[in-house]
């Protein structure tokens, strides 16, 4: 279980960040507040995609969560909004994570 989470939004989406102690960065996704299956589903597949180039996050957990409105907005928008909002929540990480040792990576705790 996470002790913190570093939190970046966008429009209609959020963010959270925490580190992973990997080389890799691991993402889950959230739905919340749906009221069918369906919809849910649809959200969820646009924010699978659209969460594809957060590959750059190495060593970082990332939940990227949002609600219907990711279903009213164009693709190139919700992408921009999960990369800026996944931008912030890792920065935020990053200082809150201090400096790194001498010999350690950044980013990883």
């Amino acid at each position: 279980m996470r002790t913190w989470r570093c939190v970046g939004r966008a429009g209609t989406v959020r963010v959270q960040a925490a580190p992973n102690g990997r080389d890799e960065a691991r993402l889950g996704l959230s739905v919340p507040g749906m009221a069918g299956a369906v919809e849910r589903n649809r959200v969820r597949r646009r924010l699978r995609e659209a969460a594809r180039g957060l590959h750059d996050h190495h060593g970082y957990d990332l939940i990227v969560s949002a609600d219907a409105a990711a279903l009213r907005i164009p693709f190139s928008l919700l992408r921009d909004q999960v990369e800026a909002a996944a931008r912030g929540a890792v920065g935020r990480a990053r200082v809150a994570a201090g400096p790194p040792a001498p010999g350690q990576a950044p980013g990883k705790p």
